[in-house]
C-alpha cells in the first residue's frame, strides 16, 4: 500500500543559477512597437489578429527583457524522499514590442498552444501559477475593468495594457524590467478540466486561473466556462520552458505530469494526461458512465456506455495509482478473469475514436470474492476541484476492505443509466468530495434512486463538503425535502462559525455511534486529497441525531445519523451523513476506525422498539423523555393495528413547526428521536393522528 505523505517547502526564486533563454530570433531592427501593433489589429477579426500575433512573436518581436527566463524551485517530501523541481518561466505575460513600448497581448488557448509548441514551451498548471506568484518579487495590484461586451476587443486590451503600465513603470528602479511580475493577468492553464465532461462536436474550453490580489488570493478560481476561441483583456500567457529538472534529471512536463508521484510537485489535481490544448478537430470524451462489478471468485465485469464509433480499453492495478495491466478493446461489457480473489483491483478506462484517445476516466474498483458483495461505492465527485485526483475510491474501498467487506463500484452516471440498482446492495457509499451546485451533489433522478433504496431498508453512507449547501441552502423544495427527510439533516453554515480554511478537526459526541473515535483530522490541502476549506455545518432533523461536532466550535455539528422507517418506507433503514469528505480523513488508520463505526452502526440491532413483539391493545402516546430537553428528545407511541400515522410538532400559537412522521407503520411500539437545534426555548406540543386516534402532549425546550 503506497501512502502519499508529503509536505511542501517555501517556493523561492533563484538568481538564475541555471541561465535559460527563450528560443526565439533576435528582435528585428525594423520591428513595430507595441502601440503600433495595437493600431494594426485594432479592428481586425479574431482570426486575423491571432495570425498577426503569431507572426510578430515568431519573428522575434518581443521585448528583450522577456527573453531571459526565470527559475522557480519547489521541493516536497514524498513517501520519505525529498524531491526538488526546477522550471523556467517568462518574467511577465507574453507581449509584443520593445522594452520601452510593449503590448501585453491576450490570446485564445489555441494560439497560446501553437506558440508553446513552436517555442518548446508549455503553459503552467494552477499550482505552478501559485508558485510563480509566490516567487515573484514584483507583485502588482490587479487592474480589473467592469465587464462589457467589448472586453474581448483590442481597444479594451489597450486600456488594460495602459492601466498595468501605469503602476509598473513608476517602480522600475526597484523592480527593473525582467523581474518576475505577478498580479496583472489571469493565466491560461493546463488542466484536466480542458477535457472533462466534453460532448461530441462541442469545442473544448479554455481553463483560466489566477489574477492574484496583494493578499495572495486569486480573483479568478479555476474556470472552464468559456470556449477555446475566447480571450478577453484579463487573460495572459506565461510560457514555461518544457524542460523541468527533478533531482537533477530532465523531464518534460508531459513526463512529469503523467507520474502519480512526481506530479505532486507541480499539480494539485493529480496527473494531467493531456497537458496541452489540441489544436484542431474534435476530441474523444473520457468515459463517464461505467461500473466495475463482482463476477465471481476470480472475475470482475466492466459495464460501460461508449458513444457510437468509440471503443474502450481498461487499465488496472492494485493501488489506484499505477495501472500495469490492460484489457482487450471492448465496446460495452467485458469480463476480466483469472484474478486472485480477495484483492482490490482498481480500474480506469480510456476511449478511442477517429478523433484519437480520450483522457483516462475516473478510477473505480471492485473485489473478486467467493460471495457477492454487500457494498456498492458510487463516485459522484465530478467537480474539477483543486486536489480532485478522481481516484478517491482508494480511501473508501480500502477502508471497507480493511474491515472485511468486499465491494463493487459505479459512477453516478451508471446508476442513472441502470447498470445496477442500489437495492441490490445492503450498503451504498456515495463519494461527493466538494461537489456543489454547478455539478449537483444529488440530481432529482439520483434522489429518487436513493429514496427507493432507503425506503426498502438500505444503509446509506454519504459524505461531502457541500451537500447541505447545495441541497438545503441553494436547493429547490424537493432538494430540501430530500436532505431533511432522507439524509436527516439541514444546512446551518458553509463553514464552522462562517470562517473558511480554519477548522480541520471534528470529534465524536459522547453517547453516539462515533463514541471512542476521539479527534478526526481532515485534509487542509497537505494530505493528498482536497483542501476542505468549507466543511458544511449541519444539524440533525426529523429523527436524526448529531454524532460529530467541529472541534473548538460551539454547537457546530459535522455528522448526523438516523435509523428507522423513512417517509413512505416499509422497512427500517439507516443513514450516516458527514459535512466533510470521508476520503480526506487522515491518517489511514483513523479512516479505517471511522468506517468500522459506520459499519457497526449499519449492522447493529435497531435501538428503537419498533420490532417489539408486544403489541398494545389500545392506541397510546407517551410523554417524551427527557423533558425538559436540550436539544434532543424521544417520543414513544403504541399502535394496536397497522395504521397511517401523522406525528407533528406545534408551537404555542398553533403553528406547525415540523412533521416527524407521515407514513403507514406496523402494529407495535415505536420511538422517534429528534433534535430541535433550530428552535428557541419555549413550550411546544407534539400531536399524533391515526385513522382512529389522536392525542397531544406538551414538552419544553430549554436552552
Amino acid at each position: 500500500m503506497r501512502k502519499l505523505l508529503y509536505s511542501f517547502t517555501l517556493i523561492i526564486l533563484s538568481q538564475l543559477s541555471i541561465a535559460q533563454t527563450l528560443n526565439i530570433p533576435p528582435r528585428p531592427t525594423n520591428a513595430i512597437s507595441g502601440t503600433a501593433f495595437a493600431n494594426l489589429v485594432w479592428s481586425a477579426s479574431l482570426e486575423q489578429r491571432e495570425e498577426e500575433v503569431y507572426a510578430q512573436i515568431m519573428s522575434g518581436n518581443i521585448p528583450n527583457f522577456m527573453r531571459q527566463l526565470k527559475e522557480v524551485t519547489s521541493s516536497a517530501d514524498i513517501n520519505g524522499t525529498n524531491y526538488t523541481v526546477k522550471y523556467f518561466v517568462l518574467p511577465d505575460y507574453l507581449s509584443i514590442g520593445s522594452d520601452s513600448d510593449y503590448f501585453l497581448i491576450p490570446m485564445t488557448p489555441l494560439l497560446a498552444q501553437r506558440l508553446a509548441n513552436s517555442l518548446k514551451c508549455s503553459m503552467p498548471t494552477k499550482k505552478m501559477v501559485d508558485q510563480i506568484y509566490s516567487s515573484a518579487p514584483c507583485k502588482l495590484r490587479p487592474q480589473p475593468i467592469p465587464p462589457t461586451a467589448q472586453m474581448t476587443t483590442v481597444p479594451v486590451f489597450a486600456q488594460h495594457n495602459d492601466s498595468v503600465k501605469s503602476i509598473r513603470f513608476p517602480i522600475l528602479a526597484q523592480y527593473p524590467l525582467g523581474t518576475t511580475v505577478g498580479g496583472t493577468k489571469k493565466d491560461i492553464i493546463i488542466s484536466n478540466r480542458i477535457y472533462q465532461n466534453l460532448n461530441a462536436n462541442v469545442p473544448k474550453p479554455v481553463v483560466i486561473y489566477g489574477w492574484h490580489q496583494l493578499n495572495g488570493q486569486p480573483i479568478q478560481p479555476v474556470y472552464n466556462g468559456h470556449g477555446e476561441t475566447y480571450a478577453d483583456y484579463s487573460h495572459g500567457v506565461r510560457l514555461v520552458l518544457d524542460s523541468a529538472i527533478v533531482n537533477g534529471a530532465n523531464k518534460t512536463f508531459a513526463q512529469l505530469l503523467s507520474d502519480p508521484i512526481l506530479s505532486i510537485l507541480v499539480s494539485d489535481e493529480g496527473t494531467i494526461v493531456k497537458p496541452y490544448y489540441t489544436l484542431s478537430g474534435n476530441v474523444t470524451p473520457a468515459p463517464k458512465s461505467f461500473g466495475i462489478f463482482w463476477n465471481g471468485s476470480n472475475s470482475l465485469k466492466i459495464q460501460a456506455s461508449p458513444t457510437t464509433g468509440t471503443s474502450l480499453k481498461a487499465f488496472y492495478g492494485n493501488d489506484g495509482l499505477y495501472f500495469n495491466d490492460s484489457s482487450d478493446a471492448f465496446s460495452s461489457n467485458i469480463e476480466i478473469n483469472n484474478l486472485p480473489n480477495d484483492s482490490i483491483f482498481f480500474f480506469r478506462l480510456q476511449a478511442l475514436s477517429s478523433n484519437g484517445y480520450s483522457l483516462y476516466s475516473e478510477v473505480l474498483a471492485a473485489v473478486p470474492s467467493a460471495t457477492a458483495p454487500k457494498v456498492l461505492i458510487v463516485n459522484g465527485f465530478d467537480r474539477g476541484s483543486a486536489g480532485n485526483t478522481n481516484n478517491f475510491i482508494r480511501q473508501h474501498g480500502k477502508a471497507f476492505f480493511y474491515n472485511g467487506y468486499s465491494f463493487s463500484s459505479a459512477t453516478n452516471d451508471a446508476i442513472l443509466q441502470g447498470y445496477t440498482n442500489l437495492t441490490n446492495f445492503e450498503i451504498v457509499d456515495y463519494i461527493l468530495g466538494d461537489e456543489s451546485t454547478a455539478d449537483e451533489t444529488f440530481s432529482s433522478a439520483e434522489q429518487e434512486h436513493v429514496k427507493t433504496f432507503l425506503r426498502n431498508g438500505g444503509r446509506l453512507f454519504v459524505s461531502g463538503a457541500e451537500i447541505a449547501w447545495d441541497l438545503d441552502y441553494r436547493g429547490t423544495a424537493s432538494d430540501k425535502d430530500f436532505i431533511r427527510n432522507f439524509l436527516k439533516c439541514q444546512y446551518v453554515n458553509d463553514a464552522p462559525n462562517g470562517v473558511a480554511g480554519t477548522y480541520y478537526i471534528a470529534e465524536a459526541i459522547s453517547g453516539t455511534i462515533f463514541e471512542g473515535l476521539g479527534t478526526i483530522n481532515f485534509d487542509n490541502g497537505t494530505q493528498g486529497t482536497i483542501n476542505v476549506r468549507y466543511p458544511d455545518v449541519i444539524t440533525a432533523v426529523n429523527g436524526g441525531l448529531n454524532g460529530l461536532k467541529y472541534t473548538n466550535a460551539t454547537n457546530q455539528f459535522a455528522g448526523v445519523y438516523f435509523e428507522g422507517i423513512f417517509t413512505a418506507g416499509t422497512i427500517d433503514g439507516k443513514v450516516v451523513c458527514l459535512g466533510f469528505p470521508f476520503e480526506t480523513i487522515y491518517p489511514e488508520s483513523k479512516r479505517n476506525d471511522f468506517m468500522a463505526k459506520v459499519i457497526n452502526f449499519f449492522y447493529s440491532p435497531l435501538s428503537s422498539d419498533e420490532n417489539d413483539i408486544t403489541v398494545p391493545t389500545t392506541f397510546e402516546l407517551f410523554q417524551n423523555y427527557p423533558n425538559p430537553f436540550n436539544p434532543s428528545t424521544t417520543i414513544k407511541f403504541g399502535l394496536p393495528t397497522d395504521s397511517n400515522v401523522l406525528l407533528e410538532v406545534y408551537n404555542l400559537i398553533g403553528e406547525k413547526v415540523t412533521t416527524l412522521i407521515n407514513q403507514e407503520l406496523k402494529a407495535g411500539y415505536h420511538e422517534i428521536n429528534f433534535t430541535m437545534n433550530e428552535l428557541s426555548s419555549g413550550i411546544y406540543f407534539y400531536k399524533i393522528i391515526t385513522d382512529n386516534f389522536s392525542a397531544a402532549k406538551k414538552f419544553v425546550l430549554l436552552r
